[in-house]
């Protein structure tokens, strides 16, 4: 039967591809185990295609391309698309020459904020077990997830990945062993220093390799990278120093005592040499660089003002001298700052070590015999394999070295986990947890646990009440949408979800939950010739609450009844006769704004005499009648002494409204209450003294 291709024509077979007369691009390999290492330098981008071997790493081929312009400085990408450009530049080379599908790369980073830790990881092991080889693979990642962690928590506002470690030294219950391996015992303490650059930094670096459609298979440290190509284990028993100088970082680490102890970065390098150059000569960066490097005893150049021009080999040492002499200052510091002392011997790699007169220069730095200070060369790549025809000098000493740590398994591999919708980078320990990716993740691990709301105590009327705030809303861990706890283990690709827990609600009240506040009013009477407050209200804290008001922790509320003159008096603990408002009152009667209670005066029966009929007295002259005085009377709670009118006669009610009002007429329009001793007031009314007058 007859096959189609999607496009529904018929597929074309072998013979008829052979007779089409169309040549076939050879199909290419897959990766496999081919190490694909990408050094991604400041100026430059070296890859090296490799493959394990029993002495080390044999070299395949090796492509390197130069940054067009300048998208990194100091080790560190600016420009991430143009980056990528050039890593796709050194792919294809690599994949047409070999033949080759490119999947992974190994990378290594650099950085101008390097951070050293040194720290010591005690390990619990069973007495009775022998040490293997995956148990002290155990232990020393145990120490290093323990390290990250411990750096992470003291680093809390910035965030930090560990880039690469080396083992101090080991402890078996107590002492130092080179080799656990088949021994037993307690405790094995594992002595390491981690370094550890900004996650943008690291970042930056993925996300170029990522943009480029590769897949990071490990990563680590350029000085960590050096130093396996040039000082391997057998010869770290010597204090030596190994510098890597590339365009934008010196990199220096340290041995001794069997270890890589130190590791330390500076951002002066071969970039400073070549800047002089451009100032003096005025010539741009690339051709700075060809002078620089020039073997040439007279070369020739064109400014960037178009003048052709011709400079000395010498002339171009003379020019330099005072940057090489600063480069030269710079390393040795760093060597010292990492190794306290002089070390044994130093070793200077990388492009920048090609700087004639340079292991001189820092020979008198660290004032060493200048045949301790050696500069790099092929002879110096150790257990690195290569054709004779390949060409290999000092400025491949990282890129080979990437090649060899990752096939040593001297690189970690950093999985990628989305968690709450960002990318994240986390060190494979092949049983990374949730809880392992809250510092990642910047999740404090207290906010996936929260209480109850506040509690709200106070007392009503005498009554301690107790209000229970509301149970929180748990944490929930959802991983590739299941839900998922802290101790789950993520994998590569996993999307994490971190809801935290969000603390209950503080329980909470309101007047108006225990009382009709429109009901519930106060209002104000006189109580025998004192102003007090009557009806029904409430006290709050002592005082009385004119409103709406959210009740806190500690209030005292009281409701207060005197909306009766029973009650009244009962709160004023009186219990002589009264009356309201000049009346005779039961004490039933409803309260209510402006009324009078007084003590009721007493009442004597008039003692019938019998006497003798009198002749009835003359009435006396109208200037012996007693004369009126001017009543003493209430106006809404202020007592005052009313004047009597012209004719000496008693003052009507009327009388009184003119005195506090222009037009009285409109005053008692708008009042609503108008009394003379409670009851409604007539204008014709006579005020006589005591009287209480209420206008409002």
């Amino acid at each position: 039967m007859e096959q189609k291709n999607r496009a529904g024509r018929p597929k074309k077979n072998a013979s008829s591809a052979k007779t089409s007369g169309k040549k076939t691009a050879a199909k290419k390999i897959p990766q496999g185990d081919i190490i694909f290492a990408l050094d991604i330098g400041t100026r430059t981008i070296v890859g090296v295609l490799a493959k394990k071997i029993a002495t080390g790493c044999e070299i395949l081929d090796i492509e390197t391309v130069a940054h067009e312009k300048r998208c990194m400085n100091d080790g560190q990408i600016e420009d991430i698309k143009t980056v990528a450009e050039d890593i796709k530049t050194v792919r294809r080379a690599l994949e047409q020459k070999n033949h080759i599908s490119l999947t992974s790369a190994c990378i290594a980073a650099a950085g101008r904020a390097l951070k050293t830790v040194r720290s010591s990881w005690e390990y619990k092991l069973d007495k009775e077990k022998m040490i293997t080889d995956e148990i002290l693979g155990a232990t020393e990642l145990d120490a290093v997830r323990r390290t990250c962690a411990d750096f992470s928590a003291k680093n809390d506002s910035a965030a930090f990945y560990c880039v690469g470690h080396s083992v101090i030294s080991l402890s078996l219950d107590g002492f130092k062993v080179m080799k656990p391996e088949g021994h037993r015992g307690e405790r094995l303490t594992t002595e390491l220093i981690a370094a550890f650059l900004p996650a943008y930094v690291v970042e930056s670096l993925c996300a170029a390799v990522d943009e480029a459609g590769l897949e990071i298979a490990g990563i680590t440290l350029e000085p960590i990278a050096a130093m396996n190509a040039v000082i391997p284990p057998e010869l770290r028993l010597i204090n030596l120093a190994l510098c890597d100088i590339g365009a934008g970082t010196s990199d220096v680490a340290i041995s001794r005592d069997g270890s890589v102890v130190a590791y330390g970065m500076a951002t002066t390098a071969g970039d400073e040499i070549t800047e002089v150059l451009m100032k003096e000569l005025l010539v741009d960066f690339n051709t700075a660089e060809a002078i620089k490097t020039s073997s040439e005893e007279e070369i020739t150049y064109t400014n960037i003002l178009l003048m052709q021009n011709k400079i000395t080999k010498s002339r171009v040492a003379e020019i330099i001298a005072p940057a090489a002499d600063e480069l030269a200052k710079v390393i040795a510091q760093e060597i010292i700052a990492a190794n306290a002392t002089p070390p044994q011997a130093v070793f200077i790699v990388g492009g920048g070590s090609k700087l004639e007169g340079l292991p001189e220069r820092v020979a008198r730095e660290l004032n060493m015999d200048v045949s301790r200070v050696i500069a790099g060369r092929r002879e110096l790549l150790r257990r690195i394999t290569a054709p004779d025809t390949m060409p290999l000098g000092a400025e491949h000493t990282t890129p080979l070295g990437i090649a060899l740590s990752y096939g040593e398994g001297v690189s970690y591999d950093y999985t990628t986990i989305t968690v709450n919708g960002k990318k994240l980078r986390a060190l494979d320990t092949n049983r990374l947890t949730v809880f392992e990716l809250l510092n990642f993740a910047k999740i404090k691990p207290e906010e996936l646990i929260a209480g109850a709301g506040k509690s709200l105590s106070f007392t009503l009327n005498g009554e301690k009440i107790n209000l229970h705030g509301k149970p929180a809303k748990p944490s929930e861990i959802l991983v590739n949408g299941g839900l998922a706890s802290l101790n789950t283990v993520v994998t590569k690709g996993d999307e994490v979800v971190i809801t935290p827990a969000k603390r209950g609600e503080n329980a909470s009240a309101h007047l108006s939950d225990y009382f009709n506040l429109h009901t519930t009013k106060g209002f104000t009477v006189t109580a025998f010739g004192e102003k007090t407050r009557a009806g029904q209200f409430v006290l709050l804290n002592g005082k009385e609450a004119t409103g709406e008001r959210r009740i806190n922790d500690g209030d005292e509320i009281t409701l207060v009844e005197r909306d009766t003159l029973e009650k009244l008096l009962k709160s004023l603990d009186i219990a002589d006769e009264v009356t309201l408002n000049g009346e005779k009152a039961s004490g039933s009667e409803k309260l209510k704004g402006g009324d009078v209670i007084e003590r009721a005066k007493p009442s004597f029966e008039a003692t019938r005499v019998e006497e003798a009929p009198t002749v009835a007295e003359e009435p006396q002259d109208k200037a012996e009648q007693p004369r009126r005085t001017n009543p003493l009377i209430t106006v809404n709670g202020i007592e005052t002494q009313f004047p009597l009118r012209e004719d000496g006669r008693a003052p009507i009610f009327l009388d009184v409204a003119a005195a506090f009002s222009d037009d009285p007429t409109k005053l008692l329009a708008r009042a609503g209450t108008i009394t003379i001793n409670g009851k409604i007031a007539r204008l014709d009314e006579e005020i006589h003294d005591g009287d209480v007058i209420v206008i409002e």
